[in-house]
């Protein structure tokens, strides 16, 4: 993602967003940093953490790793 972007988004993700096709659950699930159903519904997990990482007011991957369910401390890309 370039810089630019990114600070579009950051200024206001919702007109961001509106760029897009995307339905209201959609922009829920993006704007609620909502990883783990972003990745129920498809999107790659190396995709939601570099989301997570790029983009999240708590870039902490212990949180992120327990949004999707998991107290690991482990990279939620790697399974198993």
């Amino acid at each position: 993602m370039d810089r630019f972007s990114k600070e579009k988004f950051k200024e206001n993700p919702k007109k961001y967003l509106s760029r897009f096709p995307l339905d209201a659950d959609d922009v829920e699930m993006i704007l609620s940093f909502d990883v783990k159903k972003l990745q129920q519904v498809g999107v790659s997990s190396l995709l939601t953490m570099g989301y997570w990482i790029e983009m999240s007011p708590d870039k902490s991957m212990v949180t992120y790793n327990k949004k999707l369910g998991s107290e690991s401390s482990y990279s939620a890309s790697i399974k198993g």
